[in-house]
């Protein structure tokens, strides 16, 4: 909270307007302080009625890739690939979406999209049918996943359907990790447009 700005003192021989004028001066600056306080504690509450109402306890407040300065992007991917590892295993995508996805910018940008709506579909603020909205969304989203993948590097090879293919035995690979960590130090240190070639900006 900023300090009170308001300080004035009165000849001896002030006018009772004066003082009156001097009075209401005080009491509005004295005014300003309490407004002051309770703006931040309405914007504290807000923080954490929105950390009650996330299922995780955080969404990153800036999830536009291209924007992203090292430190923030860092946060986000381990944001993203925490929840991606989730996705895969609770709706068996292995055949959709492979373990190199970050090396990918289009499911990295699709995958960001998806996961942050499926944060909003399972909160408190969500409408009820929120959850059946993005699972349609899901669907449309793991065509796309098809369609970008021009190098069939979902199975390594070409190979039949089999809903037992799985990642590789460790989370993540070389190639997401490598991924990752070419996409962060590409990234200026600070706040600022990231450079425009290359990983998912």
């Amino acid at each position: 909270m900023s300090q009170r700005t308001f300080a004035f003192e009165l000849p001896e021989d002030a006018s009772s307007q004066q003082r009156a004028t001097v009075e209401l001066a005080e009491l509005i600056d004295s005014l300003r302080g309490s407004v002051e306080q309770l703006a931040e504690a309405h914007v504290a509450l807000a923080d954490r009625v929105d950390a009650l109402d996330n299922p995780s306890g955080w969404i990153p407040a800036r999830h536009c890739w291209r924007e992203l300065d090292r430190d923030a992007a860092t946060e986000l991917w381990g944001w993203l690939t925490a929840w991606t590892g989730w996705l895969v295993d609770r709706y068996g995508l292995t055949q959709d979406l492979g373990p190199c996805w970050p090396a990918h910018p289009a499911l990295v940008e699709e995958l960001t999209a998806v996961c942050v709506a499926w944060h909003h579909a399972y909160s408190r603020k969500a409408d009820p049918d929120a959850p059946l909205r993005w699972h349609e969304s899901l669907h449309r989203a793991r065509s796309r996943w098809q369609q970008w993948d021009h190098t069939r590097c979902r199975h390594g090879q070409h190979t039949p359907t089999n809903p037992d293919t799985v990642w590789a035995d460790t989370w993540p690979s070389e190639t997401a990790d490598r991924a990752v960590s070419d996409d962060i130090t590409a990234r200026s240190a600070t706040g600022g447009p990231a450079p425009a070639t290359g990983g998912s900006r």
